[in-house]
């Protein structure tokens, strides 16, 4: 069920994650919102503006994925490691109080799950 739609599946996680590169153009804005907290001092945001960057990268890549079976493996095992540690860098702490940033990484964590399932051939 999951290989056969792999591909919208792809192109649909791939796109939210690529959105967060709102945090690399607005760090202290997402920041705000999604963990009640403004980064602050130039190694703040230098870190947030390089994980929004990377967020956009991962999706774009999965996104690429989709079109690409030779890399698709790689990409999505990448997107499952990143993935499932953001929901355990969330839930596993007090940021899980923050209702978006709990939100977003029960998403990442359902996103892993699909993953994994898709790479161990369901």
């Amino acid at each position: 069920m999951i290989a056969s739609n792999i591909g919208i599946i792809l192109v649909v996680t791939g796109a939210l994650t690529a959105a967060m590169v709102v945090q690399f153009m607005a760090p202290a804005w997402v920041g705000r919102r999604a963990f009640g907290e403004i980064p602050s001092g130039t190694a703040d945001m230098a870190l947030a503006r390089h994980w929004g960057l990377l967020l956009f990268c991962v999706g774009a890549l999965l996104v690429y994925a989709a079109f690409d079976p030779a890399i698709r493996r790689a990409a999505v095992l990448l997107a499952s490691v990143e993935k499932a540690g953001f929901a355990a860098c969330v839930l596993g702490t007090p940021l899980r109080e923050r209702p978006i940033a709990s939100m977003m990484a029960i998403g990442d964590g359902l996103m892993a799950v699909i993953y994994v399932l898709y790479l161990v051939g369901l």
